[in-house]
Formats: C-alpha cells, sequence, structure tokens
C-alpha cells in the first residue's frame, strides 16, 4: 500500500457512504499471476466495495491465463460488494465470440475460441457463463460521497455531455480521447483505465509535469484519475481506495514466480510435465501451502497452444487430481529466469533445457530423484502408452520433492 499526495484532492472530506473502503481496480488483460498478487494484498471484506474498469483479457490470439482469468471472475461477480464494469476489449469478445441468442461460434479461429471449447468439453455450460458474465457488465458507475460525485468507467466521457447520458463508444472506446484528457473540467470525478498515463502523455505531453511513471495517476489541474497501468504487458495491476487516498500494486510477475516457483519440463507439454504440475498443486493445497509456491510446467520441444493430453486427462481424473484447460507453451529463457527451480523429466530435456537457458548459468534445472537420492528418468507415455506408470513415478517423486520444500 501506498500513499500519494496526488490524490489528496479527490479524497471526500467525510466518508458517509457504508464502505470503508471504496476499492478500484484498472485494467487486467488476462494477468491473472498481478490479478492474485494484488487481490491477496487487498484483504477485501464485505466492508469494501471493489469496482473493476474493465478489459479482462486479451487479445483474441493471445493470452494464456484467459480461462483462468474467466473462471476467477465468473466465481467473484456472484458477491454483492464487486461490480465489474465493461472496456472495449469486452465488448469485442462479446460480439465475437457469441451471436445475439449466446450461442458459441465453435468453429471461430482463435486461440481463445479454441481454449474456451476445450475447457466446454469438462464444463459444457462454460461458454453460456462468459456470455451471461460479458453481456450483464454495465457501461458505468456512479456514487456520491461527503459531497464528491465520483463516475467510474472504461475510457473516458463526452465532456458536453450530462454523466447520465454518455454515449457507449465515448464510455468503451472513446473516439475523441485528447479532448476528453485536454478539455474536462468538471467537479466529478472520473476514473478510469483504458490508457496508461505513459500513453497519454506521449499525446498530450503539456497536460502532465513530468513523464509519468506506471502508477495510478491524477491528472494534473484535472478530476480525473487513471488507473491502467499496463498489466498485460510490463507494468502491474493497479488499485486506488477513492475514499483514503492510498494506492495499491501488484507484485512484478517475475518477482513473484522466482520468489518461489517450480517449473516442471518435458518435450510437448501435454503429458507428464502438466501432470507434474497439478500433482504438485494437489500436494501442496492439502498442506495448506498453495498461496506459497507459483507451480507451471512447459515442453521444449513444441509450438503451444495444445491441450492436455487424453491419456494424461484420463489418469488424472482416475485419481481425483483437479485440472483447468491447460494449453502448452514452449520453456523460454524468461521462463529460466521467473523460476527458483527447474525440473526436467528425463536427461534429454535435461540438456536440453541446459541449451535453451544457456548453459544453466544459476545452476537451478534439476532431475527428479526418489527417496534414496537416485537420479530417475520418466518415460514419455506418449510413446509407451503407459500413463498410468508416468503417473505413479511423477506422484512418488513429487512427494518427495515435497518433503525437501518442507
Amino acid at each position: 500500500m501506498q500513499d500519494n499526495q496526488n490524490f489528496k484532492a479527490i479524497v471526500p472530506p467525510v466518508n458517509d457512504s457504508p464502505y470503508e473502503r471504496i476499492l478500484a481496480i484498472g485494467d487486467v488483460h488476462a494477468a491473472y499471476d498481478k490479478l492474485q498478487s494484488l487481490w491477496k494484498k487487498l484483504n477485501v471484506t464485505e466492508k469494501d466495495l471493489v469496482i473493476f474498469l474493465g478489459d479482462y483479457l486479451y487479445g483474441m490470439g493471445e493470452g494464456e491465463k484467459n480461462i483462468e482469468t474467466l473462471h476467477w471472475l465468473i466465481e467473484h461477480r456472484k458477491q454483492k460488494n464487486i461490480i465489474f464494469l465493461r472496456g472495449n476489449v469486452d465488448e469485442t469478445y462479446l460480439h465475437s465470440l457469441f451471436d445475439e441468442q449466446g450461442n458459441f461460434f465453435w468453429k471461430l479461429n482463435s486461440r481463445i475460441a479454441r481454449h474456451i471449447k476445450t475447457t466446454a468439453v469438462k464444463e459444457p455450460n462454460f461458454p453460456e457463463k462468459i456470455f451471461d458474465f460479458l453481456k450483464n457488465l454495465p457501461l458505468s458507475y456512479t456514487l456520491e460521497v461527503g459531497g464528491k460525485k465520483f463516475f467510474f468507467c472504461h475510457a473516458g466521457i463526452k465532456v458536453d455531455v450530462p454523466l447520465e447520458r454518455q454515449p457507449k463508444k465515448f464510455l468503451l472506446d472513446h473516439p475523441q480521447l485528447k479532448d476528453f484528457y485536454r478539455d474536462y473540467s468538471g467537479e466529478a470525478v472520473i476514473v478510469v483505465g483504458h490508457k496508461s498515463p505513459k500513453k497519454i502523455f506521449k499525446k498530450l505531453p503539456r497536460l502532465f509535469t513530468e513523464e509519468p511513471e506506471l502508477k495510478p495517476l491524477k491528472v494534473p489541474n484535472r478530476n480525473i484519475v487513471m488507473l491502467d497501468t499496463h498489466a498485460k504487458k510490463d507494468g502491474p495491476l493497479s488499485c486506488l481506495d477513492i475514499i483514503s487516498g492510498k494506492f495499491f500494486q501488484s507484485n512484478d510477475e517475475a518477482q513473484a514466480e522466482s520468489a518461489d516457483g517450480i517449473i516442471f519440463v518435458c518435450s510437448g507439454n501435454t503429458c507428464r510435465s502438466p501432470m507434474a504440475k497439478y500433482i504438485m498443486r494437489r500436494l501442496l493445497a492439502e498442506k495448506n501451502l498453495s498461496d506459497k509456491m507459483i507451480i507451471d510446467s512447459a515442453g521444449c520441444n513444441t509450438h503451444g497452444g495444445s491441450p492436455l493430453s487424453r491419456g494424461a486427462r484420463d489418469v488424472l481424473k482416475e485419481h481425483h487430481i483437479p485440472f483447468d484447460a491447460h494449453v502448452s507453451k514452449k520453456f523460454t529463457p524468461e521462463l529460466y529466469q521467473k523460476f527458483k527451480t527447474v525440473i526436467a523429466l528425463d536427461s534429454g530435456i535435461l540438456q536440453q533445457a541446459k541449451e535453451i537457458s544457456g548453459g544453466d548459468p544459476e545452476n537451478k534445472i534439476r532431475l527428479f530423484k526418489d527417496f534414496t537420492g537416485r537420479v530417475f528418468n520418466v518415460a514419455d507415455p506418449y510413446r509407451t502408452g503407459d500413463y498410468l506408470k508416468a503417473y505413479m513415478e511423477i506422484y512418488l517423486f513429487c512427494l518427495v520433492l515435497l518433503k525437501k520444500l518442507s
């Protein structure tokens, strides 16, 4: 939590609302890990009002965390003290993935559509839930605290139109954004996402005294608060409490993972390494350690985008190991840097992972070991066809790993 003198001008003189905090959160853009990091910091209770400013997902062909983010959104929309507003990306998803009756376009050639279809195999009503969530997102939210009016929306407003009659296109994807930032002089505080302060600075440098950082910002001499801090790329996810003027930001995604993170690596990232990921997550959950460590998986020989193999799904189901809509991804130098420990599933993968990482400069790539300390290779069940054997070996090695971690 940080205090910023810049926000004192918008803080109500008295809190006559029924809430202790009114928390506005900027664009998420499928930055699921940053969302989790921020949410833990906020410690939201029923005494808080939370307002998300829209754009929850990423581009139609990008973003590996769209499904996880959608599950989180759908679950939390049940809470009466959380308001999800609509952004331009949400509008795009609504009209690109569904018809007016809510029918999902199964044949749509985009990564997110394929991910939804994969998830719907085990959650048949998942597309219906997404449609219901997106179509019911309001365009704006207004409240008054201590005599100050606050207007929350995604992009901005048309300055010559009353707040209650704002055009939809201005609220979602403002066609005259420079006019909004340059010409708005109203008393109501407009809280927006959509563009980071750095992007507006490039268009209107004279509006600022200096180039802004990736932090929540009140525009100088304007009752405009900006909360998009580029979480989809290199920035944190940000939240402002308008009651106190204090703001919160997620930890850097890489720092959050490298602090205590394990990534399992195999060849195609559809069998062994995802099985290890889900088994390890289950074991950590049983010890109430899920929030202490990030667990992930990747493959050395994949272009990414493939679902969990049928054999892996079947054996995980048989042993009651929960799994989500896994999508394969390639092991990269960036993933090597993010995680404290890299575990290769066989010696061939170990060598490939070392080559990809530039020789394992931090000496953190390992093979599985059994209880006697003997190094072990897990055969690829895609080649052998024996998924049960691979599962049992991985489960036992994860138990050894858990004991060392404990």
